[in-house]
């Protein structure tokens, strides 16, 4: 048993060992103050040749050759079999959503209110969905809603949408007005009774 290859390996820890093997030639893994000369030689040469199979990279995979060798395919031109394809692709601009008042299994509501409906209005982005964002910060303690894309009467959207926050919860956040760029930011995580507010007055 003290001839066996496997002696060397009782000398290191197995994961040492793998990352040796790994990341250098078996040659300078085997110390022959450890076992005997031929031991070393042997093991070099019976491991060794194993060594790219294992590690092997892209760079050492046969070379790609014709498509036919891979997998079998027609090349056609009909149209209707187009339209399957079609559906698979990205759309090149954002679709509209349905106007009425439908519900959807997702939950998205469409937007409802015109505005001239209130002193205020909050449109939709580019995506058609509500501009109410969840900032946080400061190692997940330090939470801002943040409500966007605001036209008119501000400072009247900050008090109803207080008041609906207020008898939900029995509490009123703090708030700051940015009244140039059309924000609100609430501190707290207000996401969930903001977006509520805004899906019952239609926005």
């Amino acid at each position: 048993m003290a001839d066996t290859p496997t002696l060397i390996f009782t000398r290191v820890p197995k994961m040492a060992a793998l990352r040796t093997l790994a990341r250098r030639s078996l040659e300078t893994f085997v110390n022959p103050a450890w076992t005997r000369g031929h031991v070393a030689t042997s093991c070099v040469a019976r491991l060794t040749p194993q060594i790219p199979r294992r590690w092997s990279s892209y760079k050492s995979s046969p070379t790609y050759t014709k498509p036919e060798d891979y997998t079998e395919y027609e090349i056609t031109k009909d149209p209707n079999e187009w339209k399957y394809i079609e559906r698979l692709l990205r759309y090149k601009v954002v679709p509209k959503p349905p106007t009425e008042d439908v519900e959807l299994p997702s939950g998205y509501k469409p937007a409802r209110a015109s505005p001239m409906d209130y002193s205020y209005f909050i449109e939709r982005n580019r995506n058609h969905m509500l501009p109410v964002h969840l900032n946080i910060s400061g190692d997940g303690q330090k939470k801002i809603t943040k409500v966007g894309k605001i036209q008119g009467d501000i400072r009247a959207l900050d008090r109803d949408i207080k008041k609906y926050i207020q008898e939900r919860t029995g509490r009123t956040p703090f708030s700051k007005i940015h009244e140039f760029a059309g924000i609100i930011k609430f501190k707290g995580d207000c996401v969930n009774r903001i977006k509520d507010w805004m899906n019952m007055k239609g926005f």
